[in-house]
């Protein structure tokens, strides 16, 4: 009876056969997110897909494997455009290639290299040829620090076959430039550097010309300050500039009793108040003082004379008033002795000859006095020059009357749009023009000449170094100097070395500087020694 009269609460039976059209609403909300879930794991699959093989990508053209033709001694970043290089260009029947002949391994040169590389790393169509005198590139801002032994000499010189990945090479001199055959002959020497020289001539020919090859020293037609001065505007300069110095000092140890030898044998004298000049007369003006105190007994450092020559009433002209009277000061407050309005006229190996008539005695003579271009090669172009023999280019940096050839750097006459004057001869000018140079021939290759790029460069700013950790510039139009300055200036040229090696090898040379004395060995060049022992030949 009870278990009739038992309830049992009534039970609903569901089917979720196929077909029956029903879903629960937490299944379909279920389905709704994994679906999500796939589509957002599918977005960020993509998207890191991408940057992980844009990563590689440039990575690999950078830092990996490089697909060289031994023919042509150069190198493709993939190995599709290496095999298309074979077969267009070492085929039965070539193409015609666009040839591009960069003339310079300065600043201005090794800027065009760059950025032709950078647009035909993979255009089979484009062959790039760069001559250079010497096989490096010189940073020339920190020659003045090389000349002290501050920087080693190999520090600031990166070999130019660094920067050729996609053109060739040759260590060779221009003997001469035809722009109307499109032709240009270099030289190189054969076997071993004896007299006579043995020479091998080659013509290179060109669609393209960058002609960046710099200037020489201007003594302003002095023959014989020309003969009895020092420079310093290549590596070997920097070199024969501080053995000479060390050479002075150890000459006048030994002599130190005889009083008009030991004062002459310690003057040293700069002509020249522009960039290069002020930061020589600085730079060895401690290298000196602190030598003599750590190394020379015998000598007193009150005693050495650094003497700046200015044929101006104001030394940097480049700066404003006061900063050049702020260095001035700074210059003479260290004991250099500055001349301004005083020009020399005339010099023999142990004297020099000023323009109001006085002598000084002096063995050491060091001209910074500016610089002009080549005259057998540059100022017989015929083409417009300048009153100093530079070649005048355009808005586009090209040479008027001649399709194709461009100029740069110090060898050029390139008008500032904003002030009528011509650009000045600076690392920073140099490099923006030999961008602007590349951009032009690019755009002629690719058939868009009217998208060529005008030559305005607005100065960014210039500094110089006046002495151990002191100096002056204009940034942006903000001045700064002393301690700031010279921060500052390491920290810009520091940035601009153009290799990473090369970069941590000044540092650590910077920061030895800090701790210890200054090194005063001298290594003799093999001229030196051969001179030595040919008088020595002579006097037996």
């Amino acid at each position: 009876m009870n278990a009739m009269h038992s309830t049992t609460p009534p039970t609903t039976t569901f089917s979720y056969g196929q077909g029956s059209g029903y879903e629960t609403p937490h299944q379909h909300q279920g389905e709704n997110n994994f679906l999500t879930v796939m589509i957002v794991w599918m977005i960020i699959h993509l998207i890191f897909g991408t940057i992980l093989g844009m990563v590689s990508s440039a990575l690999s053209i950078k830092f990996g494997s490089r697909y060289r033709c031994a023919k042509c001694d150069i190198s493709f970043s993939r190995i599709e455009s290496l095999q298309k290089h074979i077969q267009v260009v070492h085929s039965a029947s070539p193409i015609q290639l666009k040839r591009i002949l960069i003339l310079g391994g300065g600043f201005g040169g090794i800027e065009v290299l760059r950025q032709l590389q950078k647009a035909f790393q993979d255009y089979v169509g484009v062959d790039i040829t760069l001559v250079s005198r010497d096989n490096f590139f010189l940073f020339t801002p920190m020659l003045p620090e090389v000349s002290s032994g501050m920087i080693e000499t190999r520090h600031i010189l990166t070999p130019v076959r660094t920067f050729c990945k996609r053109a060739k090479f040759y260590e060779a001199t221009v003997e001469s430039i035809d722009l109307k055959n499109k032709h240009v002959v270099i030289a190189h020497s054969i076997g071993k550097q004896t007299y006579p020289i043995n020479y091998r001539s080659h013509t290179l020919n060109y669609d393209y010309l960058v002609l960046a090859v710099g200037g020489k020293t201007n003594f302003f037609g002095m023959t014989e300050v020309a003969y009895n001065a020092l420079t310093i505007k290549n590596i070997g300069d920097a070199i024969l500039l501080r053995n000479h110095i060390i050479s002075m000092l150890e000459q006048a140890d030994i002599e130190h009793e005889d009083l008009k030898l030991r004062r002459s044998l310690m003057t040293f004298v700069i002509v020249g108040g522009g960039f290069s000049g002020v930061e020589v007369a600085g730079e060895l003006n401690d290298f000196v003082r602190e030598s003599i105190e750590h190394y020379y007994h015998n000598l007193d450092r009150i005693d050495a004379r650094v003497i700046l020559f200015n044929s101006g009433d104001r030394i940097l002209p480049e700066v404003t008033e006061d900063l050049a009277q702020f260095a001035l000061q700074q210059l003479r407050k260290n004991g250099v002795e500055v001349m301004l309005n005083t020009r020399l006229i005339g010099a023999t190996k142990d004297s020099l000859k000023l323009n109001n008539g006085s002598l000084i005695s002096c063995n050491t003579l060091t001209w910074a006095g500016g610089s002009l271009p080549d005259d057998k090669l540059i100022r017989s172009l015929p083409c417009d020059h300048d009153k100093s023999g530079r070649i005048v280019a355009n808005k586009y940096l090209e040479i008027n009357g001649y399709n194709g050839v461009f100029a740069v750097g110090d060898c050029a006459c390139i008008t500032d749009p904003h002030t009528g004057d011509p650009y000045p001869p600076t690392a920073q000018h140099a490099i923006r023009e030999g961008s602007t140079a590349a951009k032009n021939i690019i755009a002629e290759i690719e058939g868009k000449p009217h998208k060529k790029t005008i030559f305005d460069y607005k100065t960014r700013g210039v500094m110089a170094l006046i002495g151990k950790r002191n100096g002056v510039g204009i940034l942006f139009g903000l001045k700064v100097h002393g301690f700031t300055a010279w921060f500052l200036w390491r920290l810009y040229y520091l940035a601009n070395l153009p290799t990473g090696e090369k970069k941590l090898r000044v540092m650590v040379d910077w920061i030895i500087d800090l701790f210890f004395k200054r090194d005063v060995t001298r290594l003799k060049t093999f001229t030196e020694e051969d001179s030595v022992k040919a008088s020595t030949e002579i006097l037996r």
